[in-house]
């Protein structure tokens, strides 16, 4: 089976292979993913990190032989925790940026330097890491530093984000790997019985009418909510749901509320 790997800051993801198709979700610097159908343009893979599948353009990806995917899935690499952070191909000595949630392999903090997808890297500033940083303790801070960035549906870096991309990339921050989905990360952990007993770094979920999940958010503890809704914002919470000061109403009817930091 062949793989690619993602080498810019993020690569769309397509619900079919098509520029005019929607975005699902993105692939970010250093994941990489299984080729399912490949195309003359475009290609059908399943995101390593978590498993989710759609379509990318075939010049956006870099292929790479199994041994490697298999060495990369088998290896714990770095996650930046900058939001934003420079680094360089040593290749072709151009800079480019990445952002939160990109994967450093093979890191050396004395040098600066990473390899992933078999290039040499080396990162023109220190990036920042959270991962063996208590959950509790920093989630809430580390996720405010997405504060307004604006709401895009697929997306999962700090230049648009959906409210499961917010999600997924914050835990991912700490070392957790959530699915991509809200209606797959609700299966994670235990319930919460109530708000009031919900601490920093819970998950909230919401529904619509019908019960379906549609929304999730990280409780920051204090009857407050962080979610991607319009831009990534901080609501009031409650047993009702989300409660929208500048609109005066409910946004958001609440379903449950998940431990997912300490399982």
């Amino acid at each position: 089976m062949r793989n690619v790997v993602c080498l810019l800051s993020a690569v769309p993801v397509r619900s079919g292979p098509s520029h005019e198709e929607e975005m699902v979700t993105q692939m970010v610097f250093g994941e990489h993913a299984a080729i399912l159908d490949k195309q003359q343009k475009w290609s059908l893979v399943e995101i390593s990190a978590d498993s989710y599948q759609g379509w990318v353009y075939n010049s956006s990806v870099y292929e790479i032989p199994d041994d490697l995917a298999e060495a990369m899935a088998a290896s714990r690499p770095e996650v930046s925790g900058s939001i934003v952070l420079m680094v360089m191909n040593n290749k072709d000595r151009q800079p480019f940026y990445i952002s939160a949630g990109s994967l450093l392999y093979d890191y050396d903090p004395g040098t600066g330097s990473f390899r992933t997808g078999g290039q040499e890297f080396t990162c023109l500033q220190a990036p920042d890491f959270h991962k063996g940083k208590s959950v509790r303790g920093n989630i809430a801070t580390v996720a405010r530093e997405f504060m307004n960035v604006p709401y895009l549906w697929g997306g999962k870096t700090p230049f648009g984000m959906d409210c499961s991309g917010f999600t997924q990339i914050v835990f991912r921050l700490f070392g957790i790997n959530l699915p991509r989905n809200s209606r797959q990360q609700v299966d994670l952990g235990k319930p919460v019985a109530s708000v009031t007993e919900a601490l920093a770094g819970d998950l909230a979920f919401f529904q619509n009418e019908q019960g379906r999940i549609i929304h999730t958010g990280l409780v920051t503890g204090n009857g407050q909510i962080l979610h991607a809704s319009g831009m990534v914002r901080i609501d009031r919470l409650d047993q009702t749901g989300i409660y929208n000061n500048l609109s005066g109403s409910y946004t958001h009817r609440l379903k449950i509320i998940k431990n997912i930091s300490d399982t």
